[in-house]
């Protein structure tokens, strides 16, 4: 049978909405997507998915990590829908079930776990390429690929993924590794230690499937759900 991948809704107004790309990927990844709206049954949710993905959106709010003046043009995502997926993202961790993130999902599970983000890379980071829009390189360590037995096949390093965030991991939550950064420094990927599945991407491999990094997560993470 194909494992329930429970994928959280971003929200405007009074509508729920997410990207097509992530159902794709998970759908051909051999998953089986379950959109997810914010409600208080965390436990329930948790008990009937295989796996939490977590998608991209806008900025979470300073007083996840500790500061209460925003720096820079900030757009926040609601409060409801980033309480919702902190509190499922905990019961799926305590179930030790897989976890990708991606971007805004990323940033997410770092506060989530203690960690703290940049508000804006342009303000804060000297030195600091262009993230919000276009291409960079990033260097990922390939010890990753082993520990997840994710196929390291045509490969290179660095590698080039798409990038269109303006936020980013500044002190990384502890239990977490880093895997990839970019060239200013930046990090653009991390993974939980001594965990089954669970990475976190700066970038967006549901846009670039094609490519054989972004397969080769998606059905790595597809496979331990079925597990």
């Amino acid at each position: 049978m194909k494992p329930i991948i429970g994928i959280t809704a971003d929200m405007d107004d009074n509508i729920y909405k997410l990207k097509q790309d992530y159902v794709s990927a998970v759908e051909k990844s051999d998953g089986l997507p379950l959109i997810l709206a914010p409600t208080e049954d965390v436990s329930r949710i948790a008990d009937l998915i295989d796996g939490l993905l977590l998608p991209g959106g806008d900025d979470l709010l300073p007083e996840y990590y500790g500061e209460s003046v925003p720096l820079g043009k900030l757009k926040f995502v609601k409060k409801e829908r980033s309480d919702f997926e902190i509190a499922t993202l905990k019961e799926i961790a305590r179930r030790q079930k897989p976890v990708l993130a991606i971007c805004y999902g990323m940033q997410l599970v770092n506060v989530a776990f203690g960690g703290s983000l940049y508000h804006d890379i342009e303000m804060q980071v000297k030195g600091a390429i262009n993230h919000k829009e276009g291409q960079h390189k990033i260097k990922i360590d390939g010890t990753f690929f082993s520990i997840f037995n994710i196929p390291q096949f045509a490969i290179s390093n660095p590698q080039f993924i798409n990038s269109s965030h303006h936020q980013a991991i500044k002190r990384l939550a502890d239990g977490f590794e880093t895997f990839a950064v970019s060239e200013d420094g930046i990090i653009e990927g991390f993974y939980k230690k001594d965990y089954q599945f669970f990475i976190c991407v700066q970038w967006h491999p549901e846009r670039i499937f094609y490519d054989k990094l972004s397969l080769g997560i998606f059905e790595t993470f597809i496979k331990h759900a079925k597990g």
